[in-house]
């Protein structure tokens, strides 16, 4: 179980590494949209574009391991005061909702997605670059959101009820 269990994170922690590099790129477009508009009056179609998907990608890629590095937003007024096994208690029950939240949100962009890709579906604007690879991640990201998540409810319940790290 720990080896499945380390496997899962260093996914995240990989797949979350590597879409970091994408603020990089996004930075650089923005750099050079700016130079290009105010410096040589020639602004650009595609940085914009470029950004929000950049960015999205980012985003969206980056958020199991943001949960497996235990960066998610949470209430510390509560959690900050309960020990480690009622922590693990309350994430434990609070699982469910996590859970049956990005099921619905992995079916919901699983089907937006292939639809997507059954059209070859571009974004309509001047530039008109291809989406539908980028609409990809959608799923794939929240797949490896819920996987991560699943890995944490796996070492809260072995804390909640062993009182041990597993």
């Amino acid at each position: 179980m720990k080896k499945l269990l380390s496997f899962i994170d260093a996914l995240s922690i990989w797949t979350g590494k590597t879409s970091g590099w994408l603020i990089f790129i996004v930075v650089f477009f923005i750099i050079y949209e700016v130079l290009s508009r105010y410096i040589f009056h020639h602004p650009t179609l595609w940085v914009t574009e470029s950004v929000v998907f950049g960015c999205g990608l980012s985003y969206v890629l980056g958020a199991a391991w943001a949960l497996q590095d235990n960066r998610h937003v949470k209430i510390d007024m509560i959690y900050d005061r309960l020990n480690s096994r009622r922590r693990a208690i309350m994430d434990s029950i609070t699982f469910v909702f996590f859970a049956l939240y990005l099921g619905v949100l992995l079916w919901a962009t699983t089907k937006y997605a292939w639809h997507s890709v059954l059209l070859r579906e571009t974004s309509g604007s001047a530039w008109d670059p291809v989406i539908y690879p980028i609409k990809m991640a959608l799923p794939i990201g929240v797949a490896l959101l819920l996987l991560q998540g699943i890995a944490k409810f796996i070492r809260d319940l072995h804390r909640a009820i062993k009182g041990t790290k597993l």
